[in-house]
């Protein structure tokens, strides 16, 4: 015979907490289902991954490149922060300009680096690349080549002492045969810098002539009797007054032989600027330098591929 259930009999704690747990595990679940489709929706990107080497990575500081189907590119780097890793994706478009920045992630001081965020920040990408801090002594290089893009107002450093000075690190930016060959005269001994302990230098000034005809020369310059005295120039420096190094690069000028002599890659200050955060310029450089390695890879790497 079934015993009769006591209406009266105390319920079970399990019972009674039994409909909020089950509450509380449908919302659990519903906020990880929601989380993990915001992720989703925002990493997706309509275009195709590219595969990017190890080495690339890390020279550039990238993560992932995407082709879109526009033609741009979406590159993802990191570089770091005053006190976090700063995460963005760059797009470059066919032309090679930067339409687009966003800060991916960041935990940077709030009210100062944390305002990488802003599109009042960001927006100031858009445009020509590399950029530069404005005010700043920033220097913009390419990750690869070492050119440096020297920025407005960027602070010029004094020449090193001759004591000091290395000729390897000579104008390292040209890597012809004829400015190695240079060094290497230099180290030998056989240059006039050299001679004079001076620092390897293609604009030094030449020994003085002390032939009839150069002391005429500086004569007439200096009672105004020559053509360039008379036109507001300098006196010109006939080839056998130019140093040994000088006269060498007018032969191998004259010969086809040289480089146009500027620094591969290099531009002067005419470089796109960009308003650092105020009290955040670590931060600031953080996302610069994601931007421009951004714009090395995409013109350099994926150009040449």
């Amino acid at each position: 015979m079934k015993q009769a259930t006591n209406p009266f009999a105390p319920v079970p704690l399990w019972r009674k907490r039994l409909p909020g747990y089950a509450a509380m595990g449908v919302a659990t679940i519903a906020l990880a289902v929601g989380l993990v489709s915001v992720q989703n929706a925002r990493t997706t990107v309509a275009g195709t991954l590219l595969p990017v080497s190890e080495a690339d990575a890390a020279t550039y500081g990238i993560s992932a490149v995407y082709q879109l189907n526009d033609g741009s590119y979406r590159v993802e780097g990191t570089q770091k922060g005053f006190q976090s890793d700063v995460q963005a994706a760059v797009t470059i478009d066919a032309q090679g300009k930067v339409s687009a920045v966003e800060i991916l992630s960041q935990e940077e001081t709030e009210n100062l680096g944390g305002q990488c965020v802003d599109p009042a920040f960001t927006s100031q990408y858009q445009g020509a690349a590399p950029f530069a801090l404005a005010g700043k002594s920033y220097t913009v290089t390419d990750p690869v080549t070492g050119a440096a893009y020297a920025a407005a107002g960027a602070v010029s450093e004094e020449p090193a002492a001759a004591v000091d000075f290395d000729p390897t690190q000579w104008n390292l930016s040209d890597t012809s045969p004829e400015a190695e060959a240079t060094r290497k005269m230099y180290q030998a001994g056989l240059t006039f810098s050299a001679q004079k302990g001076e620092p390897l230098d293609d604009e030094l000034p030449p020994p003085l002539d002390s032939s009839a005809e150069a002391v005429a020369r500086r004569k007439l310059y200096a009672a105004d009797l020559s053509k360039s005295a008379l036109d507001g120039e300098p006196m010109a420096v006939p080839f056998a007054d130019q140093s040994a190094e000088k006269q060498a690069q007018i032969r191998l000028e004259q010969a086809d032989l040289t480089t146009t002599g500027e620094a591969a890659g290099a531009v002067s200050a005419d470089l796109t600027e960009v308003d650092a955060l105020s009290g955040a310029t670590i931060t600031s450089t953080a996302v610069t330098n994601i931007v421009n390695n951004s714009y090395f890879y995409v013109t350099q790497v994926l150009s040449a591929e």
